[in-house]
């Protein structure tokens, strides 16, 4: 109750829409992050409130809310005054004293109004056009799946794809059912390739987009704890990313062999799985790793290219050989392959290097798995550095894994890193147990202002630093 002074700032109604815009207005995720909370001057640290229409209408609904509360405290408070009743007056203390609360979960009232009287038939109807535009679509379609690399998957495929055929992927996170129907509605009809990232949250989530999308490829990226806070186990996590296959039945679905938990659903006779040595016949050899890129070559039956690609880390190289099976499937020469591959380039926040006074720092902020992390030490390993500094914040959504998920983080980077710097949040002191056991001996940082530190990092670095930034960590997250 220290902190209950600071629901009567006047930033608290802001705040409260912003809290619900973070959780995605999903009631569940907003309440857990709101009864966590204690001091509202800093719940808005790394982002702020992006005024939409529905966020300045849920505004005003507060605003309205908040006033009247107050107007309705002030009137029983001077109504207990003329009757001299005590009663009155306690209760008019109570409800002026409780508004900020009494606002904060009542707004969840207006906005599950609106989305059942508004939003969800618009979303029915805009499900429904997309699930016909895509029938009648002529293009192959060929969707993502996967706890991790979706985005990076698909940003390869388009390239390399797009290096021959009339190619369309969906942009950004557009990966639910109302974010690939808009993408639908954009369609020309006139694309020979279509390419789909699946999101998933809960069991059914990737077959209910199969069923709209109707995909003819599939690859599937890699499974982890990814969203174990919303699965609530593994095996539902790894049983949702395989409703791509089960969907798919004979058609091909790329699989990646590099991940421990889709290798243990795969079949004696799978013979699309792929790593960084090949797959499909495709092998991978002579590859070499900079801070500008990899190159090798990659070669079946006859087939030879030398292929080069801005891209940083050698987990990437299985996507790229995965990408150029499909290429080869649909008829692109060996020569505009190597050439697509050529134009491969790191993804914004995404193993993304640039040169700060001297120092090389890799941005991998979009960053969000286990999995990420270890490519990420085994590139900043590799690497030429006078110092190897590794920046996080560590990871969410990892559920009751949480603990295990970051001790063995701080036991990795104990090995690679001579300088590590921590964000200060609640997985903190795990990351530091797992340095600890690991017989850490370098520098360690813990930040408690992330935003200060990366607007300074110009000062923190030298000449011959390779600094890796991994993960975010959004305000909704303690």
């Amino acid at each position: 109750m220290k902190y209950y002074w600071t629901r009567f700032l006047p930033s608290y109604a802001q705040t409260i829409i912003y809290m619900l815009q973070e959780s995605d207005y999903k009631p569940k995720q907003y309440v857990a992050w709101l009864n966590r909370s204690n001091d509202f001057r800093s719940i808005t640290k790394r982002r702020q409130l992006d005024f939409t229409h529905k966020a300045k209408l849920l505004l005003t609904v507060v605003w309205l809310m908040l006033v009247t509360i107050y107007l309705a405290g002030v009137a029983l408070f001077v109504e207990s005054i003329i009757m001299g009743n005590v009663m009155v007056a306690g209760l008019a203390v109570l409800l002026f004293a409780g508004s900020p609360l009494l606002t904060a979960y009542i707004v969840i009232v207006p906005l599950y109004i609106g989305y059942v009287i508004i939003q969800a038939p618009r979303q029915r109807q805009m499900v429904a056009s997309a699930r016909q535009i895509l029938a009648e679509h002529p293009a192959l379609k060929i969707a993502i799946a996967g706890s991790y690399g979706k985005t990076t998957a698909k940003e390869i495929l388009a390239t390399i794809l797009g290096e021959d055929k009339q190619i369309a992927f969906t942009p950004g996170n557009m990966n639910t059912s109302i974010g690939i129907s808009s993408f639908a509605q954009t369609l020309k009809g006139d694309e020979e390739i279509l390419v789909f990232e699946l999101g998933e949250e809960q069991v059914g989530d990737v077959r209910e987009l199969c069923n709209l999308i109707q995909p003819d490829v599939g690859i599937i990226t890699g499974i982890n704890e990814a969203h174990l806070s919303s699965f609530g186990t593994l095996e539902r996590t790894v049983a949702t990313i395989f409703e791509l296959e089960d969907y798919l039945g004979t058609k091909p679905v790329y699989k990646n062999k590099e991940s421990p938990l889709v290798v243990s659903k795969l079949k004696a006779d799978d013979k699309l799985t792929f790593d960084r040595t090949g797959t499909d016949g495709w092998r991978v050899s002579n590859t070499k790793t900079s801070i500008h890129g990899m190159t090798f070559d990659i070669t079946k039956n006859g087939k030879t290219m030398s292929a080069h690609t801005g891209l940083l880390g050698k987990h990437n190289i299985g996507v790229i050989v995965a990408s150029v099976a499909i290429a080869d499937s649909v008829g692109l020469t060996t020569e505009q392959i190597a050439v697509a591959i050529n134009k491969t380039v790191p993804f914004e926040h995404r193993m993304q290097p640039r040169r700060l006074h001297g120092a090389w720092v890799i941005d991998d902020t979009y960053n969000g798995n286990s999995e990420g992390v270890q490519a990420g030490l085994l590139l900043l390993k590799d690497l030429e550095a006078k110092r190897r500094i590794y920046v996080t914040p560590g990871l969410v959504e990892q559920g009751d894994k949480t603990r295990q998920v970051h001790e063995k983080i701080g036991r990795q980077i104990a090995v690679v890193a001579d300088v590590v710097v921590l964000m200060q949040n609640s997985v903190t002191d795990y990351i530091t147990n797992g340095l600890r056991e690991a017989g850490f001996g370098g520098r360690l940082l813990i930040i408690d202002d992330p935003l200060e530190f990366y607007s300074n990092l110009g000062h923190f670095v030298a000449a011959g630093d390779v600094v890796l930034m991994q993960n975010d960590w959004t305000d909704n997250y303690a």
